[in-house]
């Protein structure tokens, strides 16, 4: 009896299903076997016992019979089902019993084998999940090792949101306001680091504007030729100045070098 897929959720997909060792019906075989073998027998060495003794041998083996078919149909109905968001386990004939444990929250998965079981290839598993139900166990399952694997396999995708998980990525504190886990949206782009360039003052403010962009070093060389050596009028002294203070500013700003800093000063000075 496979998963139905009408109760698998959108975008989840079986990774395993199984049901229970075969090893669990040896011992109805064995006993409906014993059964059988006990009312043969009775026949053979009463054979002149009344005919109502066969019919009741009879009824006996039909009861053994049905026995062993009810739990084969328990060995049929009973499914360990992984998937890449949850651990199912369903059980019982008439009366259904279900289990499901999200992947995120399974903290623990172990497995108990026996020497027997170990040879028969079967064991049990117990699975430890957050919350109130604690730990669940899953008896006579096939190949618990290989279980346990797969099992915490699903669960780092899932925790992880690897391909094939159903599980969101994990928070990284990153310093800033988190995120939800569930927000689709990606992070907000970082703004780019603004530069000072050189550029005329503003005759109100005397303020620098602040643009992005490489350094222009056709708009930091002053507008006219220098002045020739000598005394110079008040206002080309001054523009002088501030020229060479702007100069110092994008020097301490980290905008020159110190030799573009010594060239640039040598050509306004007229060195």
């Amino acid at each position: 009896m496979a998963y139905p897929t009408k109760l698998l959720g959108p975008g989840e997909e079986v990774a395993a299903e199984a049901h229970p060792h075969w090893s669990v019906l040896i011992r109805p075989v064995l006993v409906f076997l014993l059964v059988l073998a006990a009312c043969v027998a009775v026949i053979v060495l009463f054979g002149s016992a009344p005919v109502s003794v066969g019919y009741g041998l009879a009824g006996v083996a039909l009861i053994a019979l049905c026995w062993l078919g009810g739990k084969v149909a328990s060995w049929r109905a009973r499914l360990l089902v992984i998937t890449n968001r949850r651990v199912v386990y369903r059980s019982g004939v008439l009366r259904r019993v279900g289990r499901e444990i999200p992947l995120e929250r399974i903290q623990d998965v172990t497995y108990d084998q026996s020497l027997l079981e170990r040879i028969l290839g079967t064991g049990s598993l117990l699975i430890e999940s957050a919350g109130a139900s604690g730990q669940e166990p899953f008896p006579d399952v096939r190949r618990p090792a290989r279980m346990q694997s797969l099992i915490n396999r699903m669960v780092t995708q899932a925790l992880s949101g690897w391909p094939g998980g159903g599980g969101p990525a994990p928070v990284v504190s990153t310093g800033r306001e988190p995120r939800s886990r569930t927000d689709p949206r990606p992070p907000p782009p970082k703004a780019a680091p603004t530069r000072f360039v050189p550029a005329e003052r503003e005759p109100a403010t005397g303020q620098l504007p602040v643009v992005g962009g490489p350094f222009d070093y056709e708009a930091a060389q002053p507008t006219g030729p220098l002045a020739p050596p000598g005394p110079a009028p008040l206002e080309g002294a001054l523009e002088l100045r501030q020229q060479l203070r702007d100069l110092e500013e994008l020097h301490e700003a980290g905008v020159l070098t110190d030799a573009e800093f010594d060239a640039k000063r040598r050509e306004l000075l007229g060195f």
